[in-house]
């Protein structure tokens, strides 16, 4: 999956650089830029969001504020969105849960899709399962996999909220693993690792840039990665699932995010606001950031972005069914 996702994106930036260039309906300068997070403050898509929204506001040379929205699935945060005026200066960073919102929240789930536009894609990375050394003290993932089918029901996995990509993995490996673990939904990645910290929890799968000082300090243990390079992720001695004796369907994929916009935004606001950002993420010291937080930069065209949401649609929508995936 990841490599199909760098292929529409990598065409994507090719697209941006052959277009034209923006110069019509732009966005209103007197007003501040404002990207809405469909997650509590703290976990990885927020920070990325105020990690691009201090560049933007340098290039743009306009406030940018960032807002959280989160529950839904996402779609409360698209709902505010597209009901903002439509003028470019309200955007989303979504990702997973745009794609999954249709399959997992239905008419809901659809109208987000529906109503929102690409921008620009921001970028990629895997995730890491983690577990509180102290509640649960597997130091590998087949010591996890033996306690966990030693007690069927009795242990639980948090998520940054239902239909989050924390979830579907969570479920996909349970699945996968053939063990029967609960899930403890969260209103965001923040206070689901609070929670895990304190032993509330017995594990999570989450985004790198939220666990990375947490495993480094000895707060959670890294038992398995997403991907096929754990050292690029920052996590050189974390195996991957594979190398962890557990290959799952699609184990290379990570998270993925973009900014959107409501569909009718002035298509000349969007491509100003996509020239600024892959100008942003194209800027050494942000893609140092980036992947210090185990995320890689994916510059890409407003069509490659609304290209990759309805093809993850697709697929999601697929593997959700298989699964017999629900949201609680």
């Amino acid at each position: 999956m990841r490599r199909y996702l760098l292929t529409i994106l990598a065409a994507g930036a090719l697209a941006t650089l052959a277009g034209p260039a923006a110069h019509a309906q732009r966005l209103p300068a007197d007003k501040p830029l404002r990207i809405v997070v469909p997650y509590a403050p703290g976990g990885t898509t927020d920070l990325l969001a105020r990690q691009i929204g201090t560049r933007l506001a340098d290039i743009l040379g306009q406030p940018v504020v960032i807002e959280n929205k989160p529950g839904g699935g996402g779609t409360i945060a698209a709902a505010y969105v597209t009901a903002a005026p439509a003028d470019g200066l309200t955007l989303m960073l979504g990702g997973m849960e745009l794609a999954t919102a249709p399959a997992l929240i239905g008419d809901k789930g659809i109208a987000a899709a529906r109503e929102l536009t690409g921008v620009a894609s921001l970028t990629l990375g895997p995730l890491v399962l983690v577990v509180n050394p102290q509640k649960t003290p597997a130091k590998t993932l087949s010591e996890l996999l033996v306690a966990a089918r030693a007690q069927p029901g009795g242990m639980t996995y948090a998520s940054a909220g239902n239909g989050n990509v924390t979830h579907l993995f969570g479920e996909i490996f349970k699945r996968s693993a053939r063990i029967d673990v609960q899930h403890v939904p969260y209103r965001g990645a923040a206070p689901a690792l609070t929670d895990l910290q304190s032993g509330q929890v017995n594990m999570m799968v989450a985004g790198t840039a939220s666990v990375r000082q947490l495993v480094a300090n000895g707060n959670l243990r890294a038992l398995a990665i997403t991907g096929r390079d754990a050292a690029a992720a920052g996590f050189p001695n974390v195996p991957t699932f594979e190398q962890a004796g557990m290959p799952m369907p699609d184990t290379d994929f990570g998270a993925w995010t973009g900014l959107f916009a409501p569909k009718n935004a002035p298509r000349d606001a969007i491509r100003q606001l996509n020239q600024a950002v892959n100008t942003a993420l194209n800027l050494p010291e942000l893609r140092a950031q980036l992947a210090a937080m185990g995320l890689t930069a994916e510059p890409s065209s407003p069509e490659a972005l609304q290209t990759l949401l309805t093809s993850q649609i697709q697929a999601w929508t697929q593997l959700i069914q298989q699964s017999g995936i629900k949201v609680e």
